[in-house]
């Protein structure tokens, strides 16, 4: 005998999300630059754009040789500027994704949403250097913002020099989740489909 069973999730109705503090982290180092990275990337994140609600805010910090912040927090409906922070990005530099990431939570805790989804998008091509920080302090940064209520969700982009060992690392300790995105449709599905 066979018996077929599927299984789903229970789907949050939209009027009950609540409020979501987004800060995307986004790698602009020189290894970015082909069209499955940085490209892809600003693609995903316009989509994501699209379904953003006022109450959510997004914020949007780079990192290469140092950390910066592109687009300070702004309200989800604000799309137009938000899509054109995203498409100013430009790749170029080396990689130092310490600071970034002490900036993008910094960023996060300042506009700390109580009850809310507080969450920092790591993407990067994998190719991660933690800079001046060292890698066990990074780990205890993340634990130490998730147990104040800051999720990590790490996604990678591209092949070739591609590792996502660490991504995955952090998000497991940071309370999120990692995917891979090689995809427009699979861009779609994380970001989008799965918000």
């Amino acid at each position: 005998h066979l018996m077929l069973i599927g299984i789903k999730g229970y789907e949050v109705p939209a009027s009950r999300i609540p409020a979501a503090n987004l800060v995307f982290l986004i790698d602009t180092s020189g290894s970015m630059q082909t069209p499955d990275k940085l490209e892809l990337i600003k693609r995903g994140f316009a989509e994501m754009v699209e379904n953003l609600r006022p109450q959510d805010r997004v914020s949007i910090v780079t990192y290469a040789g140092s950390a910066g912040m592109v687009l300070p927090p702004t309200s989800g409906e604000n799309r137009a500027g938000i899509l054109a922070a995203l498409d100013r990005l430009s790749a170029g530099g080396s990689t130092n994704g310490g600071d970034g990431i002490e900036l993008a939570y910094a960023t996060a805790q300042a506009n700390f949403i109580e009850n809310g989804v507080n969450r920092v998008i790591l993407a990067t091509d994998g190719d991660f250097n933690v800079g001046t920080v060292s890698l066990d302090a990074l780990k205890t940064l993340v634990e130490t913002r998730r147990e104040s209520g800051i999720a990590l969700t790490t996604l990678g982009f591209g092949e070739g020099n591609y590792n996502d060992a660490l991504a995955e690392q952090l998000a497991d300790i940071g309370n999120g989740n990692h995917a891979y995105i090689d995809t427009v449709a699979e861009a779609r599905k994380v970001l989008v489909d799965e918000m």
